[in-house]
């Protein structure tokens, strides 16, 4: 009879117990191909064929088909996920993308792909918030340094400490700690960043260590930019040397005329190395360049010359411009020009233009023998 009133209760026992635990305590109840079209349905792929591979249903042809349909449902969320977890980050936003490929993760098979890229993210996530970190830092101590500058200004204008819009001791409080940050953030940078960073540290919280070390900052900064600029020099002066070179081969003397008259080729005697030796190779084109310009001057007078005594005047003036355009303060070339000008000065005065000589029609025609000659007041025309 006792045994009779225990069946009832141990019964609605049970059944309470499978009322609480809802659909999720009747799933293993379920026939297995249930469970595995359930699992598809959630998208959970991972574990339908997980429960594919634990218990091999009936029919096993059936059931090799839909697997194979499962894994092609899977790739095709694998590639969503991906494409979308993509979008979303070119739009900056990172955590959105880890938290869909982590969705990804937990529901569909294993992927190399996935994995790199959200090792990607999540180093980007890393760097990203370290720089806004450091930047949020820097602004702080930034904002801290002009607040004491303010408050230490505004000090004498009041009668007590109290009427200040901040108190200055709890300022000071919060500069020792922000300034070693600062420190650290220095050591991980190079340049003048790192020198900026200890030179504000130093701002917030004075210390002598600090001091001596921007010192040494700084020097070899200096020293670095002084090695930069004087390779930078080398390379500059190193490409006009080309250009020059390239000149004086091809006999253009006017073109390489531009980089040998400036007034930048005394040799610094400061200069070392690929420096020196650009400089001493400049100037060694240069004086080149001066002897073929000097050849080139004296032959052009000479031509000039054998031209005006030709009576080719014209020509002449022409020849001793282009020597004068070589060496502008070549004082024979100039003199020749200027008796030139004046010759075909006095000659363009002398000379009537046919429009002002009268034709006269019945005029008898001008003889072509040689009896042309003329023979005014007895002057040779020779």
């Amino acid at each position: 009879m006792r045994f009779q009133t225990l069946r009832p209760g141990l019964l609605l026992a049970l059944l309470a117990l499978l009322f609480l635990q809802g659909c999720a305590g009747m799933q293993p109840f379920m026939p297995i191909e249930d469970q595995i079209e359930a699992a598809v349905e959630e998208g959970a792929y991972q574990h339908a064929l997980d429960l594919i591979d634990e218990h091999d249903p009936e029919p096993a042809d059936e059931w090799t088909t839909r697997r194979e349909e499962i894994e092609l449902l899977a790739r095709e969320a694998a590639e969503r996920a991906m494409e979308d977890a993509r979008a979303v980050s070119g739009e900056g936003a990172v955590a959105k993308a880890l938290e869909i490929l982590e969705d990804a993760e937990s529901r569909l098979p294993e992927s190399e792909e996935r994995a790199h890229f959200m090792n990607q993210l999540e180093r980007q996530r890393e760097v990203g918030l370290r720089t806004l970190q450091q930047r949020h830092d820097i602004l702080e101590a930034r904002n801290l340094v002009e607040q004491l500058r303010l408050l230490e200004i505004m000090h004498p204008l009041v009668h007590d400490s109290g009427q200040l819009p901040a108190d200055p001791d709890t300022l000071n409080e919060r500069a020792p700690n922000l300034a070693q940050t600062l420190e650290r953030y220095a050591e991980e940078s190079e340049g003048r960043e790192q020198l900026d960073l200890l030179r504000l540290a130093q701002e917030l919280s004075p210390d002598s260590e600090r001091a001596a070390r921007i010192r040494e900052v700084d020097e070899e900064l200096r020293t670095r930019e002084e090695d930069q600029d004087r390779e930078e020099e080398a390379e500059r002066v190193s490409a006009i040397n080309a250009q020059l070179r390239q000149a004086l081969e091809a006999g253009e003397l006017q073109r390489a005329a531009q980089w040998c008259r400036s007034g930048d080729l005394q040799l610094d005697e400061e200069a070392s190395g690929p420096d020196q030796a650009a400089q001493r190779a400049r100037i060694s084109l240069c004086d080149e360049w001066r002897e073929q310009r000097d050849a080139r001057t004296e032959h052009l007078l000479e031509e000039g010359r054998r031209q005006y005594t030709a009576g080719q005047i014209q020509e002449a003036v022409t020849t001793w411009e282009e020597g004068l355009a070589l060496a502008p303060s070549h004082s024979g070339l100039a003199t020749a020009r200027e008796r030139a000008l004046r010759v075909l000065e006095r000659l363009d005065t002398l000379r009537i233009p046919e429009a002002m000589v009268p034709v006269d029609p019945d005029a008898a025609p001008i003889p072509e023998s040689e009896d042309l000659a003329p023979e005014a007041d007895g002057e040779d025309p020779s």
